[in-house]
């Protein structure tokens, strides 16, 4: 018998580690929460932690009113306490008491499948002492946005899809009237103090948006976004003080102000977030970039661009003030898509500064920014080197394929392990000084991104329209390191090597979970040293067309998979692989198919969750990159085939897997025309590529782990990162060479 209703209680705020302090207090008032409710931390679909709300009144009068804004809820996790979970429809009152009984809060989560019902707690009310928790919070004089209706229960809800009510706006104002916009006509004076503003509602008349465009619908409401600027070197100058306000979404749409950026004062004449610029002495084209993000996620990035001309006189015929937004997650996001994006340690997005530098803009947690300036052809020079290093791995040589042999054929060498590691360790380590080098603030901000990388998390390295720098992330390797020893004197970890020879997989080694000893001494290298090892990496697309970034792909049912094989006589592995995958992946429905007419029939008919190419690739003669499929005699598959064909997926939309050997023309430079081909055209969910050719002993080995993981439910950051350490403890590094053009949350969910 389930546990009757009356005895389950239901004053309860349901939370996440990720959640900032302020908006769940801020909740918790909203919902008339006392010193008698609970805060519910899900850890896990089914692992919750618990807190009286009156012991976090008692935490609140040590923490100061900038903290609730950057104070993550799991960092106060030692105030709560393990609780126990009871299927409400598989147990009575009794079984719940008695679990209840077995952790010191007296407490018990009663759910219905995957939803909270509510709680049985045995203790009685704990009298907390002192004034309110609405009289505590309100001594930190800071206003919160009022809510048209109260939350129901602690389940998050979407905003309500009013695309009318959550348009972004943004302009210019003077410092002497900064609730009056500047007309997008007019210049900026030089050597001058403005306002650049950001709010969230209907089209305002005076915005400068070269073309308005809403926030992606359906992010989760009450979720916080953090907007930040950066600027340019000489251009518009931002204040660093100031340059971070947050928004919290509204269930009808719309964002109210939580914070204004530095130490002004939210007030309600002000409607939208107030950035201080300065202006610089030259005339001209100025800019500032300004990002949007979802738990260090980059949602939307604008470039604002106002020309500066004494007293204001411009005569140009393009407005003197315009925003272009030039990267976009979402074009209009499906139900629950952004809901599903985790909290990420770090943002990186790379762009054209338009004179001749790219820019690097860095955003992570604890509200860490940073920005660095480097010459296009120094970071060509950069992403060269990596390509180089990956290239004398796999065949010995750093030119380009031309049909040399695999050097990890044959069983494993130690030496050459060995060898290899400490050469990808040292230029991965000198890419990455090149990098930090640029940071701006110095030694102490080099010092808060190692700290933030330290442990293993997600990492979005967010790519525009071009993959022409598509940076090698996952070589980069940020041990301390001294790379002019010489190579007889490096060793490799010793904790390493311990759980290489043992049986356990590497991901459960300490290294690769933050904790490497030998970090520190840097003639020692340890593989957790690389990104491409310890983070859960994805370079996430903004194309024009494309549809939104998922990040689920919803299975009803079993998996289907589409696999599309080359049939060339020198791919010996390919049958055994095929037949390996359908031993490993019982529960697939596969479809298979080995030409170009049959490929294209069971991307279309299948309706599959994941396109699986075992393939060549190749160029025309018009240098135009192709998927070689079916006989060598027969036409490739091109970008432009994918819409005359009616390739378009809808739901699912699938991932695509590109495993392409023995070929230089599916490298990023020549294969990213393909790549975003199937995200704009077809509607795929992401791509799997490489950063160089690859030989059939990685290629099977890699996507056999990979599909087992990515089919079990494992997002695809972490499916490559262990799909990559599965091939290390082979003692093969190459699974570095793996890219992942997609979010790295999205999974398949069952």
């Amino acid at each position: 018998m389930a546990i009757p209703d009356n005895e389950i209680g239901r004053d309860y705020i349901l939370a996440t580690p990720g959640e900032y302090l302020g908006s769940v207090i801020n909740r918790l008032l909203k919902q008339g929460g006392n010193d008698y409710s609970f805060l519910l931390l899900r850890t896990d679909v089914a692992s919750f932690k618990a807190c009286q709300v009156g012991k976090l009144k008692l935490r609140l009068k040590f923490i100061s009113k900038n903290d609730l804004f950057t104070k993550k809820l799991g960092e106060l996790i030692s105030d709560f306490t393990d609780v126990p979970v009871l299927q409400q429809a598989e147990a009575n009152l009794n079984t719940g008491k008695l679990l209840a009984q077995k952790n010191s809060l007296g407490f018990l989560v009663v759910m219905e499948n995957d939803a909270v019902v509510g709680y049985v707690w045995l203790v009685r009310r704990t009298v907390y002492p002192g004034i309110s928790l609405g009289e505590v919070f309100q001594t930190f004089q800071t206003q919160f946005p009022s809510a048209n209706e109260l939350m129901e229960s602690g389940e998050p809800k979407s905003a309500k899809p009013r695309a009318e009510r959550n348009v972004v706006n943004t302009g210019f104002t003077t410092r002497g009237d900064p609730k009056t916009l500047l007309d997008k006509t007019q210049a900026l004076t030089p050597a001058s103090e403005y306002y650049f503003i950001l709010g969230v509602g209907e089209v305002l008349a005076g915005s400068i948006e070269k073309t308005p465009t809403s926030l992606p619908e359906h992010l989760p409401a009450h979720a916080l976004l953090q907007v930040v600027l950066f600027d340019f070197e000489g251009e518009l100058a931002i204040d660093p003080q100031a340059s971070i306000g947050l928004l919290e979404l509204q269930e009808d749409g719309s964002a109210s102000i939580v914070r204004q950026p530095g130490t002004a004062r939210i007030s309600p004449e002000i409607p939208w977030l107030q950035f201080p610029i300065k202006t610089p002495t030259l005339s001209g084209l100025k800019h500032l970039r300004c990002s949007i993000y979802y738990n260090q996620c980059l949602v939307q990035s604008r470039l604002v661009s106002a020309q500066v001309f004494p007293m204001g006189e411009y005569s140009g015929e393009d407005p003197a003030l315009i925003s272009e937004l030039d990267y976009n997650l979402s074009q209009s996001m499906a139900a629950g898509h952004l809901m599903g994006i985790q909290e990420h340690s770090l943002s990186l997005m790379i762009n054209d500064n338009g004179n001749g530098t790219h820019g690097f803009r860095f955003f992570g947690k604890d509200e860490f920014k940073s920005d660095a300036s480097i010459d296009g052809q120094e970071l060509q020079g950069l992403i060269d080197y990596a390509r180089a290093v990956f290239r004398k791995t796999a065949w010995g040589d750093e030119k380009e394929y031309s049909g040399q042999s695999y050097r990890y054929a044959g069983p494993p060498d130690l030496n050459r392990f060995r060898d290899d590691l400490c050469s990808l360790a040292v230029r991965g380590y000198r890419i990455y000084d090149q990098l930090i080098n640029k940071l701006a603030g110095g030694q102490a901000q080099t010092r808060k991104l190692s700290e933030l990388m330290s442990a293993r998390g997600l990492v979005q390295i967010a790519l525009k329209q071009s993959a022409r720098f598509v940076l090698p992330a996952a070589l980069i390797y940020d041990y301390p390191l001294d790379s002019g020893a010489d190579s007889k004197d490096y060793q490799l970890c010793p904790e390493f090597t311990k759980a290489l020879a043992g049986q356990a997989p590497l991901d459960q080694c300490i290294c690769f979970n933050g904790k490497c000893p030998s970090k520190g001494d840097d003639i020692t290298i340890c593989p957790s040293g690389f990104w491409g090892f310890r983070q859960d990496l994805g370079m996430p697309l903004s194309l024009a067309d494309a549809p939104d970034a998922p990040t689920e792909i919803t299975v009803q049912g079993s998996p289907n998979y589409v696999i599309s094989v080359c049939l060339d006589p020198s791919f010996i592995m390919r049958a055994g692989h095929e037949a390996r995958l359908k031993d490993l992946l019982t529960q697939v429905q596969w479809t298979r198919a080995d030409s170009r007419d049959t490929t294209f029939d069971a991307m279309k008919v299948a309706q599959p969750h994941l396109v699986y190419f075992y393939c060549h690739g190749g160029l025309t003669s018009s240098k135009v990159p192709f998927i070689q499929i079916g006989s060598m005699s027969e036409r490739g598959i091109t970008r432009d085939n994918l819409r005359a064909k009616g390739v378009f997926w809808e739901n699912p939309r699938p991932l695509v897997f590109i495993n392409g050997c023995h070929t230089t023309a599916l490298e990023p430079v020549s294969a990213f025309e393909l790549v975003s081909g199937f995200v704009e055209v077809a509607g795929a969910s992401g791509v799997i590529g490489t950063e160089i050719t690859i030989f059939e002993p990685i290629a099977t080995a890699f996507a056999e782990n990979f599909l087992q993981f990515f089919s079990q439910g494992v997002e695809v950051g972490e499916a490559i990162r262990r799909s990559r350490l599965a091939l290390l403890k082979q003692s093969n590094p190459l699974g570095l060479v793996y890219i992942p053009y997609t979010m790295a949350g999205l999974h398949i969910k069952m």
